[in-house]
């Protein structure tokens, strides 16, 4: 991958999707990807708009503010598919795994190949450092779990509500 200020194009089954770093005016898209990736989770306050939105917009300051202090060289990234945000992805290369950090796209081109395309080109990435990739995901993400699986991924941890994966090129 290129260094921070760097788009990357990878292909993908819907055509070519490119990640660029992220920006300012990136935020109010990243906020309605925040909040659609969690609605499951989410569901019984939904009936409750205000406190819902409150909500959201507390765990939204708390994530982006976490993100930015525990990985604060991670290259954090809009994915874009024909000039149109579809997706984030925030990966951390502190030198001894290759984390993912965070993965969203929007709900409507998820299982369609994009987040295959994109993790397999991070694995390429991995496999030419000879690094693991890791990850965690949500114990409840059914889909996502079968994507990681599918691609070779196993488990190595169980957090609260999360499970730790992770990919060896020399295993997978």
């Amino acid at each position: 991958m290129p260094e921070n200020d760097s788009a990357v194009e990878i292909a993908s089954p819907l055509g070519n999707v490119r990640l660029r770093p992220e920006r300012e005016a990136d935020r109010d898209f990243r906020y309605v990807l925040f909040c659609n990736s969690r609605l499951p989770e989410w569901e019984l306050v939904r009936a409750q708009p205000e406190l819902f939105e409150q909500l959201m917009q507390h765990q939204f300051a708390a994530q982006t503010v976490s993100y930015l202090n525990f990985f604060p060289k991670a290259r954090f990234d809009i994915i874009e598919l024909g000039g149109e945000p579809i997706g984030r992805i925030v990966v951390d290369r502190p030198g001894t795994m290759l984390h993912i950090v965070d993965q969203a796209i929007v709900p409507q081109l998820r299982s369609r190949g994009v987040g295959t395309a994109i993790m397999q080109a991070l694995m390429d990435e991995a496999r030419a450092a000879g690094l693991p990739v890791r990850l965690k995901v949500a114990s409840t993400n059914d889909p996502s779990m079968r994507l990681y699986a599918r691609l070779g991924f196993e488990p190595i941890a169980e957090i609260p509500a999360y499970i730790e994966m992770e990919w060896n090129a020399q295993v997978g």
